[in-house]
């Protein structure tokens, strides 16, 4: 797995409640519910260009938590537009590449530490405002993964819950079960641990989305037991739009190891080849031609002006 910490994001500086706070002085009161209770909605869309990919789809998935959680006072998609632009015209990002942005939500203040969404309130009862973060970061797509080679796996040993215990598809900050999975990845010394639900289909894996290629055709799980990605809703409507097979299903673990190909795909990477995973190779060991098919036109959608949301230039009175 790649690691390169961008030296410039040493003095980045990040939105909170309206305010332009450094990095080293960015905090959040000790009694906001996203720090009690990991009652947190963010998500994270990259600029492109000067321009956010796919923004509404990202404002999308967290509206969806943000009305599960149904906290007192909700946002609008505009309040999430005009907080991230203040922040990136804060950090000189106009025209950049390369930024990936976490947009972070959360119901705000408690008067004392009680998981009721009744505790999220002023002394006198009266409704707070919501606690919303943006922290813009330099971080291109050949940060985290190895393109070139692709990456190794192993499948976790932990399971991802279903939507019998709660909504996984709501994108929150409770994520244990991935954080737990992503040491065993980093024990193993690879890049990704591949985790299953709870009938042992493939899942996803600890940090993002995954599917296989066989005969051709691009296989990716249903969403049951996490939040539906970007980058995966894009890969299969570039499979769509070019005459590639692809399709949501049922994946076992047999069908894995079958694969001609495995592709792991997130924001930060668009679609990445998994050459081996526990110390077997799939396949030959190669980047596959579909893999590869798909990183060109991944690359190209980032680019397309449809997929792209002129944030510098919008203003609350020409809104979209």
């Amino acid at each position: 797995m790649t690691a390169r910490w961008d030296e410039r994001n040493k003095d980045i500086s990040c939105y909170i409640n309206g305010e332009i706070v450094p990095r080293a002085n960015a905090a959040v009161n000790l009694w906001d519910a996203g720090f009690l209770h990991g009652k947190q909605i963010w998500s994270a869309p990259r600029l492109v260009n000067g321009k956010v990919f796919r923004l509404k789809d990202h404002l999308n998935k967290m509206q969806h938590g943000i009305k599960a959680l149904g906290a007192p006072i909700q946002p609008t998609d505009i309040d999430f537009i005009m907080a991230i632009k203040r922040a990136l015209i804060a950090n000189d990002m106009q025209g950049a590449t390369g930024v990936h942005i976490r947009v972070v939500w959360t119901p705000g203040t408690q008067v004392t530490a009680s998981m009721n969404m009744k505790a999220v309130c002023g002394w006198e009862g009266e409704p707070v405002d919501p606690t919303m973060i943006v922290m813009p970061e330099w971080r291109g797509q050949g940060t985290v993964y190895d393109a070139v080679k692709g990456e190794r796996a192993i499948v976790s040993t932990l399971r991802r819950p279903t939507g019998v215990f709660a909504d996984q598809t709501i994108h929150s900050n409770n994520q244990i079960h991935s954080s737990l999975a992503c040491d065993e990845a980093m024990a193993a010394g690879v890049a990704a641990a591949i985790m299953l639900d709870a009938e042992g289909f493939l899942a996803e894996t600890h940090a993002s989305h995954i599917a296989i290629v066989k005969e051709g055709k691009f296989y990716t799980p249903f969403v049951r037991c996490c939040p539906p990605g970007v980058t995966r809703l894009v890969l299969l409507e570039c499979c769509k739009e070019n005459g590639i097979d692809g399709t949501e299903d049922n994946i076992s673990v047999e069908r894995l190891f079958d694969a001609d190909e495995v592709m792991i795909m997130g924001t930060m990477s668009g679609p990445i080849a998994i050459t081996e995973i526990d110390g077997k190779s799939i396949a030959n060991g190669e980047i596959g031609p579909v893999t590869t098919k798909l990183k060109l036109l991944y690359n190209e959608a980032m680019t397309k002006e449809e997929n792209l949301f002129d944030i510098f230039n919008f203003n609350e009175d020409n809104e979209e």
